[in-house]
């Protein structure tokens, strides 16, 4: 599976199909991009997204992974700055 291969002294990801098999299979996971703190999770059978704790929070439409990754942060969708996301906790 792909999440076998997420290095556990690491906290970045290889690909951004780790990012989204952790959002498909609902774990609850804790980001930082450009400095803020980002939580992705499950609730009521959708997702999540919520900033600072609770600062700001959007329920998604559906639980499709996707529709997580085409939220736009920061001017870009969470999909297109993978590679700048550090996992806090998951």
């Amino acid at each position: 599976m792909i999440l076998d291969h997420i290095d556990p002294y690491s906290d970045k990801l290889q690909s951004l199909q780790q990012l989204r098999v952790t959002i498909e299979i609902g774990m609850d996971i804790q980001i930082k991009i450009h400095d803020t703190e980002w939580y992705i999770g499950p609730l009521q059978g959708k997702r999540l997204i919520s900033k600072n704790n609770d600062d700001f929070m959007h329920m998604f439409e559906t639980d499709n992974p996707d529709e997580v990754l085409n939220d736009v942060i920061d001017g870009q969708r969470i999909r297109d700055q993978w590679r700048d996301v550090v996992i806090v906790s998951m």
